[in-house]
């Protein structure tokens, strides 16, 4: 597979990731926000709880039972129940409500909660309801937390790549290109070259797969192409190879041409060149006898300058030991 496609794959990745936390934050935190049930009360507001102190006291007050009145705070902390209380007394001193006071007070001196001295303590004020902006406020925050580390993330990528593919060592080009004599319909006869690269598999790299990126003169990209292991044959270790794929990718024609250069037993076999036909054109891997690969606007001539077959089991010119593929990308006249 070629860096560009490798690329489109975890750009499109990125981009289902990130719309899928959006999504999701949308629905079940803004539009389905979660909703108590079966609260205990010492989740309840400050107002709440001092409400819910008085209505234990008034209890007690009528049936004078410690331990029943105990069981109502029995999952409190001792601040909790403190706060509680000093909330109800200063609520009910600021509306003039001794009868309240008193039956408060009363009840913390049964269970033995500490009251504030003669300074009430403030009255809580009830807080307005949360407006759309404080709901989606952190769910935006923890989006654009994910995007920035997704960014950052598919950057290192690029880098680490590019810096892969100017550390790989650099093919001379010191060998000639003869395109007119081997090929009748090689149509970029008197034109440079897009791009000359040569590629060699040797047995033992089982994870061989190489891809040139094709540009003009003035750095534009034009499309890739490349060479890798298409189907293995027999058993055992390093993969014995029986087939390679030769591609094209152009980006202004959208697809990707393949053919499928095929060792001697392999491309005798019906079944499995049918099997493979899916993949791409099935060809003979020879020296001397180039092939076509050509889209709309991409013509690469494709040369095997050395081939070898392995040696042993399985049936004999059934796998490579080593090929050398000559690549030269033109541009299609119109």
């Amino acid at each position: 597979m070629g860096s560009s496609r490798l690329t489109s794959l975890i750009i499109a990745g990125v981009v289902g990731l990130v719309l899928g936390l959006l999504l999701g934050m949308l629905l079940f935190w803004v539009l389905f926000p979660v909703q108590w049930t079966d609260a205990h009360s010492y989740d309840l507001a400050p107002e709440a709880k001092a409400e819910y102190v008085v209505l234990v006291a008034d209890s007690f007050k009528l049936d004078k039972d410690p331990a029943r009145a105990a069981k109502y705070f029995e999952v409190w902390t001792a601040q909790e129940k403190e706060q509680a209380f000093a909330d109800a007394i200063a609520t009910y001193t600021a509306q003039a409500r001794p009868d309240k006071v008193m039956n408060v007070t009363d009840l913390a001196m049964v269970l033995g909660v500490p009251l504030p001295g003669t300074t009430p303590a403030p009255v809580a004020t009830p807080q307005p309801a949360p407006g759309i902006w404080e709901r989606v406020r952190v769910p935006c925050l923890v989006f654009f937390v994910v995007l920035l580390i997704l960014v950052l993330g598919w950057i290192g990528l690029r880098m680490a790549m590019r810096r892969r593919a100017e550390a790989a060592p650099k093919v001379p080009e010191a060998r000639p290109v003869a395109v007119a004599p081997v090929a009748e319909e090689w149509e970029g006869v008197g034109q440079p070259p897009l791009g000359h690269f040569i590629t060699t598999y040797q047995l033992g790299e089982n994870s061989y797969d190489e891809s040139f990126s094709i540009e003009t003169p003035t750095g534009e990209f034009l499309g890739e192409c490349g060479v890798g292991i298409s189907e293995t044959i027999g058993t055992g270790d390093p993969d014995k190879v029986t087939a390679f794929e030769v591609w094209l990718f152009d980006k202004s024609d959208i697809r990707t041409v393949t053919k499928v250069l095929m060792s001697e037993h392999a491309f005798q076999d019906d079944a499995l060149r049918a099997r493979l036909a899916s993949k791409g054109e099935a060809v003979l891997a020879s020296q001397g006898s180039p092939l076509l690969l050509e889209t709309s606007g991409l013509q690469v001539r494709v040369d095997v300058t050395e081939l070898n077959y392995g040696e042993g089991e399985p049936p004999p010119k059934s796998f490579f030991s080593k090929l050398t593929v000559e690549l030269v990308a033109m541009a299609r006249p119109a």
